[in-house]
């Protein structure tokens, strides 16, 4: 697959265009009609132009480059690509109508993928003709330093759908796990269990919202459950979690954290895109109680292991794996099972 579209000119996609600059491929990259085409144009050559002038690649690189990819808003443009990428809003409609139009643009060997954190990709197929040749791959932002990806697959995807995928991501130098849909969004849905967790805890006046971030920085990972949900923004995250909800046996237990994130939503805090989520801008961070430390990161632990634990059975993916793929998700060493 040499001809490779991506579509939408959110920091995801703008992301992935910039990672595969540097392989062989011919670029499409389809932004939305409210795009300020001149201006990402603009910027897009700007940035070339850094790099040549750092000494990053030469004159020929840049010419290259710039006969490799073509930035556009019409969707016409990408009826010659290989491989479609979608990496639009996190929203199902917008996805469906999205696909239903590449389904009569895109040529018919084509395969299409969606880079959705949250929705399964079956709901997404345009067309019967199409169900082989479809299937969810999700990467995590930035993707030159997250090694690591998910390939989601329908029970419709065919193995040489499945293949050119897998062919792709050794072509980037991605590590990649294959899931189904029931086990989809795996490394998240992980995170999402010990992230409820934390939030009942602060919730329940068990912790400080600042005690748990603080405790998750020193013995989990290297960012916060609260601080990554500003990070991330809250619409997206609560778009996130009703998603994951709805594939949840037990999806009442995330009913708290629904209503509290929208909550914030409806309010117009969104995490640090606008200075207020979670934590406010000029809030100041209490240092907790740290004679139940020990308490709370041992409630964490426990629901981080029985996530890990229930994922590992329900996917067959031996631990190890599962855990090299957590390490990759977060940059950093996380817990082992022991």
């Amino acid at each position: 697959m040499d001809n490779i579209g991506i579509i939408g000119e959110g920091k995801m996609g703008t992301n992935l265009l910039y990672y595969l600059l540097d392989m062989h491929f011919s670029l499409t990259w389809i932004c939305s009609p409210e795009a300020d085409l001149e201006k990402i144009r603009k910027h897009f050559r700007k940035r070339l132009e850094r790099s040549l002038d750092a000494g990053l690649f030469d004159e020929e690189r840049f010419q290259d480059i710039l006969i490799r990819v073509r930035i556009s808003s019409d969707l016409n443009d990408i009826s010659t690509c290989d491989l479609i990428i979608e990496t639009i809003i996190e929203e199902l409609e917008a996805k469906k109508n999205l696909f239903r139009k590449l389904d009569s643009i895109a040529n018919p060997g084509c395969i299409f993928t969606s880079n959705s954190s949250s929705i399964h990709p079956s709901k997404l197929i345009p067309s019967e003709e199409r169900k082989k040749q479809f299937a969810g791959l999700h990467f995590f932002y930035p993707v030159a330093l997250k090694d690591i990806a998910e390939i989601i697959v329908t029970e419709e995807t065919s193995p040489e759908t499945l293949e050119k995928i897998r062919a792709f991501l050794h072509s980037i130098r991605r590590k990649f796990l294959v899931l189904r849909e029931k086990d989809s969004f795996i490394l998240n849905r992980i995170f999402l269990d010990f992230q409820n967790e934390a939030f009942l805890m602060v919730q329940e006046k068990k912790a400080t919202l600042h005690q748990v971030d603080r405790i998750v920085r020193d013995r989990f990972f290297p960012l916060g459950v609260f601080e990554f949900f500003d990070s991330v923004g809250l619409d997206v995250m609560l778009a996130s979690v009703k998603n994951y909800a709805e594939q949840d046996a037990d999806r009442e237990r995330f009913l708290s954290l629904i209503r509290k994130l929208d909550e914030l939503v409806s309010a117009g805090k969104l995490g640090m895109k606008t200075r207020e989520g979670f934590y406010a801008e000029d809030q100041p961070r209490d240092p907790g109680n740290p004679e139940s430390d020990d308490e709370i990161a041992g409630i964490l632990r426990e629901s981080y292991f029985a996530s890990f634990r229930k994922f590992c059975s329900s996917s067959g993916i031996p631990p190890a794996e599962i855990k090299t793929a957590m390490d990759e998700y977060f940059g950093a060493d996380t817990p082992a099972l022991s």
